[in-house]
């Protein structure tokens, strides 16, 4: 029998073709395992970026409430110093009636009926200007957080509730005023709005809250709906003025371009300083006070004589008019009247549309404007005296032994009256105009915008961050103690441009110059306070004028 072949080959193994499969499937198998780790890891980091972004917006908004607390206490701080004062001048006409004696008679200076041989009070107490505390944005660092608050003054803007006003004759003046502030909003500028497109902006606002093809549209009563006028339904919010057709974002908000600020709607106009439509003469509540005081004391009525003495619960007094209260004499009580300062606007604070507004150029030219922003901008020469006869203070952070960046202290205006000092107004030949210029204005806010603003710096190097803003709307009440606060808007969140106006973009702003007697500490607070065109700069703009030291 045939032997096989020693060399022949042993038959094929039945697995060898499966080995190749198995290969295969294990590749498949690893790529999947891979593929799903790698999603674990993923979606872990993701939960723990998600969490700690949580956490983060959480300390941010802790912080801002507490700051927001802060910048409240801060205001009634101010009002007992104002009372304090008022208390040692003791001759100063305040609220209403000082601004309306100073505009009609020249007088009224703050404090100027002391006795003689007491101390003289400062001035700048019994009024709201660049010299109050809460004037300038400002940083709280906290570990890693900056909140940086900016407490802005109502008052300082038009009140779009004119426009509605009962006194026809006073509406239809409170919209020629609003179209003249629109139209110099933005002038001169790539953005500048023209005459025609504020007339067509504010017809628009006024058809709008009119809604006269609302009827077949059933509207829900509110509060503000007055019942003489129930076709008229006024904003609730500034923001509603984002629904008319003309209002975009761009407008509304502040822009930066070239290194300046271009203002929006919401940095010049409010609602809040009059929460009604305002009857349309300031001067009613404190004439009508002075004619029921003259009525009660030609009628013999007991305390007569003290209805209308400077001091009291006026409507200048930031507690609300005499409105509720009666009259000496058994006379009629004077209609109801907006609380405060009410839409008059404060001439410290104002910007330069506002204060164009006021009357036309043909009646109050742009030079007296411009100069009345030059004076409250210049440094106080007494106070330029003070600190050079005193030696330069410094002062001990938690960053060792520095030398903070110091404001100047500018000048300011105490009473309306005292515009006389600016040369340019004082030459107005026509005493009828510059009456009429300071019936409308007052040296007082109580109505106030407290914004805030968290920054987190993710990396300071290539300037990221997050920023989280927000913004509270309060009226400080004097209520003869120690002052309240009224929260008319308790907390919202923001997301539009705003910035701290600057008075003279006209003229060239040398940063260089501005930061150099800056240490490293001001100069850092500075350029990262969102409030501030600093922090908006180009780098390379910033990159000339920051440089540590």
């Amino acid at each position: 029998m045939a032997q096989p072949h020693p060399r022949s080959s042993a038959s094929p193994s039945p697995f060898a073709a499966e080995s190749g499969v198995a290969l295969v499937l294990t590749l498949i198998f690893t790529i999947l395992l891979y593929i799903l780790v790698a999603e674990l890891v993923v979606s872990g980091r993701m939960v723990r970026a998600t969490g700690e972004n949580d956490a983060l917006l959480a300390r941010m908004r802790t912080q801002m409430v507490y700051e927001l607390d802060q910048a409240a206490d801060q205001l009634l701080q101010d009002l007992a110093s104002a009372a304090a004062a008022g208390e040692e001048g003791a001759g100063g006409a305040g609220g209403l009636e000082g601004a309306l004696a100073g505009a009609g008679a020249g007088a009224g200076g703050a404090g100027a009926g002391g006795a003689e041989g007491e101390e003289e009070t400062d001035p700048s107490a019994t009024c709201d200007s660049s010299r109050d505390a809460w004037f300038q944005p400002v940083g709280k660092p906290d570990n890693d957080l900056t909140t940086y608050v900016w407490v802005e003054d109502e008052n300082r803007k038009f009140n779009i509730l004119a426009l509605w006003s009962p006194d026809e004759k006073f509406a239809e003046f409170s919209r020629d005023r609003l179209v003249r502030l629109i139209d110099t909003l933005r002038e001169d500028s790539d953005f500048d709005i023209s005459s025609s497109d504020a007339e067509r902006i504010v017809q628009e606002l006024k058809e709008w809250a009119t809604r006269a093809d609302s009827e077949a549209i059933p509207r829900p009563v509110l509060k503000s709906d007055d019942p003489k006028k129930q076709d008229i339904t006024i904003p609730l919010h500034l923001d509603e003025l984002l629904m008319l057709p003309s209002v975009t974002e761009e407008l509304f908000y502040d822009k930066v371009l070239d290194s300046k600020v271009y203002l929006g709607f919401e940095s010049v106009l409010t609602i809040w300083t009059s929460l009604t439509p305002d009857p349309g003469d300031p001067e009613k509540v404190a004439r009508q006070r002075a004619e029921a005081e003259a009525k009660g004391q030609a009628a013999g009525t007991p305390g007569g004589s003290e209805a209308g003495a400077p001091g009291g619960s006026g409507a200048g007094s930031g507690a609300g008019s005499g409105a509720g209260s009666g009259t000496p004499g058994g006379t009629e009580a004077p209609p109801q009247q907006p609380m405060g300062e009410g839409i008059r606007i404060n001439i410290n604070t104002a910007s330069r549309p506002v204060l164009r507004s006021i009357l036309p150029s043909d009646k109050m030219p742009d030079r007296v404007i411009d100069a009345i922003l030059k004076w409250r901008n210049e440094e106080s020469e007494e106070e330029a005296d003070q600190e050079a006869s005193t030696e330069s203070k410094t002062e001990l952070s938690d960053f060792g032994n520095m030398e903070l960046g110091q404001d100047k202290k500018l000048k300011f205006f105490a009473t309306v009256a005292d515009l006389e000092q600016v040369e340019e107004f004082a030459k107005l030949p026509d005493p009828q105009v510059k009456a009429d210029f300071q019936k409308a204005l007052t040296t007082k806010s109580d109505v106030f915008s407290i914004h805030l603003a968290s920054l987190y710096k993710r990396s300071e190097e290539n300037r990221v961050y997050l920023l989280r803003r927000a913004r509270a709307i309060v009226q400080r009440v004097d209520d003869g103690a120690d002052g309240k606060i009224r929260r008319l808007i308790p907390w919202e969140e923001r997301t539009g441009l705003r910035l701290q106006p600057v008075d003279l973009q006209d003229d060239a702003i040398d940063f260089a110059v501005a930061y150099q007697d800056m240490d490293q500490f001001a100069q850092e607070d500075r350029a990262w306070n969102p409030f501030l065109i600093d922090f908006y700069l180009p780098k390379h703009v910033r990159e000339e004028f920051y440089a540590p030291r």
